[in-house]
């Protein structure tokens, strides 16, 4: 009699362990995010301007939200925010002036975070040119990347210098830094993230003027989606921008392995150049000023100030419908910040 109790107590027990297993289970489970497969398009082909974006793939930081993120960069056929408005991709990186640009069009996308707060658009000269300033300008040889927003805010910064440049020889050039290291140009404008590293890699040293350091700025790269997925889908927003944010921020305090990472996907660049892309793309990204991400009304504002004085848009564009600081404030607000 007392071997049948006892068989039956262990029966008791080994079903109540079974059943709370389960049930701990099926609990746990209710936390488990599914897998969903999303496409970030680039604004430019792999380098280490995306390299939050990078480390979030790598890390797992995505995978931790439930997201399997596809990066695709630049094709020379679509834009960023062509593949976004046509539903070949759900998110995108392209700079404040062209998503102003497309809004005017009537492009139905918004930024959710900026990531370069500070342009990176600079002018750059020999060191031993003793060229520092715009003002030194005056009897030189300028050259100017044409069409790309280097040539807008370079023309946004003279005009604010009040700068005289019948005094100045403008010229075309590459994206290569070429014409300064030939000495066709005195001055070339560029990238401060590309262009002067370039010209530092051959052994020279280099004068660097950013254009925001003479009063215009713009936010370079911005993350966007559109307003349906915005709408329809706010969680998946969400989760995307938290493990991008979370990628850029171990960038910045881990850049020897962020690096690496990068150089994953920017198989044709070098180790040297990647790691002054990143070392310079630092500072404008984290400025001190807010944290990752965070976007301000004014920095809108002046950007499509800028847009409006140098005549690239045409017409009026609501300012505050293209930017919202929905995700950035839960994101910042449940990490207590």
């Amino acid at each position: 009699m007392k071997k049948i109790i006892v068989i039956f107590v262990v029966g008791i027990v080994v079903i109540s362990a079974a059943v709370w297993f389960f049930y701990f289970r099926l609990q746990t489970n209710k936390n488990i995010i599914p897998t969903q497969e999303v496409t970030l398009s680039l604004k430019w082909l792999h380098q280490a301007q995306f390299t939050g974006n990078y480390v979030a793939v790598e890390k797992g930081f995505y995978k931790e939200q439930g997201l399997k993120v596809n990066l695709v960069p630049y094709d020379f056929k679509n834009t960023s925010i062509d593949s976004v408005v046509n539903g070949k991709a759900d998110f995108g990186i392209a700079g404040a002036d062209e998503l102003l640009l497309a809004r005017e069009k009537g492009a139905p996308i918004k930024a959710i975070a900026v990531i370069y707060k500070t342009n990176p658009v600079v002018a750059y000269s020999l060191k031993k040119s003793g060229i520092i300033k715009p003002q030194d300008f005056i009897g030189k040889t300028v050259g100017i990347e044409k069409g790309v927003n280097v040539e807008y805010l370079y023309n946004a910064m003279m005009d604010k210098l009040k700068i005289d440049r019948s005094k100045i020889k403008e010229v075309a050039v590459g994206y290569d830094a070429k014409e300064l290291l030939d000495g066709s140009v005195d001055v070339s404008t560029g990238y401060i993230i590309n262009e002067p590293n370039i010209v530092k890699e051959t052994g020279q040293e280099i004068n660097t003027m950013l254009v925001s350091d003479y009063g215009v700025n713009m936010y370079a790269d911005v993350i966007f989606t559109t307003e349906n997925l915005i709408n329809t889908n706010p969680d998946l927003v969400g989760r995307f921008l938290a493990a991008s944010l979370e990628g850029w921020q171990y960038s910045i305090e881990n850049g020897k392995e962020a690096v690496d990472l990068t150089l994953k996907y920017a198989t044709n660049s070098s180790l040297v150049h990647q790691q002054n892309m990143l070392s310079e793309s630092i500072p404008l990204i984290n400025d001190g000023s807010s944290p990752v991400g965070w976007m301000e009304l004014s920095q809108w504002e002046q950007a499509y100030n800028i847009l409006l004085e140098q005549k690239i848009l045409s017409k009026p564009v609501n300012i505050k419908d293209a930017f919202t600081m929905q995700f950035l404030s839960n994101y910042y607000l449940n990490k207590n910040i």
